[in-house]
């Protein structure tokens, strides 16, 4: 039953990824010992599970439901060792972390310090992308995610919320005569976040309605950073996350525009695996971060 249950593991990584290769690195041993576990697994299944030539590896009708089972089986693995690993009294060891570099740079940078003081036996291993990482492969211990559709197998503990905001430099408005309604977006030049999926169009809610706006791009970028630099310096009108801007509106350096027509909030979670008891590293980081989120951003 041992080795059956080791071959499950080798099978669940090599559909995972699709490839006999990428499982040996994964598991840090050779492809032909992946490839014998395989063949010792469809033998003892007395089941044909993978269907492979030089260029395609795809699972069979039993693999795909073999699959689930083995995924299963990898991922309460994974809950086991957190469990044993939450025995220890004090928060301490390695907490990995991943998280958008935006969020990361204005919002959860100002956080951590304080976090660290507080927990001098925890270490912190910060991956900041936009992607959704796997995070059983990845071994992430807590995402945090902005989105409305938090995913389904894991606890998903909502920490707040933030808002996309049509804004402008108090400079920039003083040239023009007041802009009341999004349609007056056409008749100025806009600075907008180019990996959006339609980064010229701007929702709204006008009459109780969604409505697009299309907005002229004078300067797209896919940095939040360089967007706001460029709102700061008077170059037109930008559509940012509320944690990007909040300073400079308490500052008195942007003004938000079509606060009335604004789509709902987005809410913010923090995203890790479910498990008989919560690691202590991560019920610290995400019980800090219920504490230190002000709730709704909405300046």
């Amino acid at each position: 039953m041992q080795s059956t249950l080791s071959q499950l593991v080798v099978f669940y990584h090599v559909v995972d990824l699709g490839s006999f290769t990428k499982a040996a690195k994964r598991l840090e041993a050779s492809k032909a010992f992946v490839s014998k576990q395989i063949s010792l697994l469809e033998k003892s299944m007395h089941v044909k599970l993978l269907e492979r030539n030089t260029r395609h590896l795809q699972a069979t009708f039993a693999g795909e439901a073999l699959f689930k089972h083995s995924r299963n089986i990898v991922l309460e693995y994974h809950n086991a060792t957190q469990t044993l690993a939450s025995l220890q009294e004090t928060p301490a060891g390695l907490l990995r972390i991943t998280a958008p570099p935006a969020y990361a740079a204005f919002k959860l940078a100002k956080q951590l310090p304080q976090f660290l003081k507080m927990y001098p036996e925890i270490s912190l291993d910060l991956k900041l992308t936009g992607e959704k990482l796997n995070l059983l492969e990845q071994k992430i211990d807590v995402a945090i995610r902005l989105t409305h559709t938090p995913p389904l197998d894991r606890i998903a503990k909502l920490i707040g919320h933030y808002q996309l905001q049509v804004c402008a430099s108090v400079d920039y408005l003083k040239q023009y005569a007041k802009i009341t309604f999004p349609q007056q977006l056409a008749n100025h030049p806009c600075l907008v976040y180019s990996t959006e999926e339609v980064s010229e169009r701007w929702p709204f809610v006008i009459d109780n309605k969604h409505t697009d706006i299309y907005v002229k791009s004078r300067l797209a970028c896919n940095t939040y950073e360089t967007i706001l630099e460029a709102l700061l310096n008077n170059c037109g009108i930008a559509r940012l996350p509320s944690y990007v801007i909040a300073e400079e509106v308490k500052k008195g350096n942007v003004k938000l525009l079509f606060n009335e027509y604004m789509p709902p909030n987005i809410p913010i979670y923090a995203i890790y695996a479910q498990g008989i008891k919560i690691p202590p590293t991560v019920r610290a980081f995400v019980e800090f971060l219920l504490t230190n989120e002000t709730g709704e951003e909405n300046n």
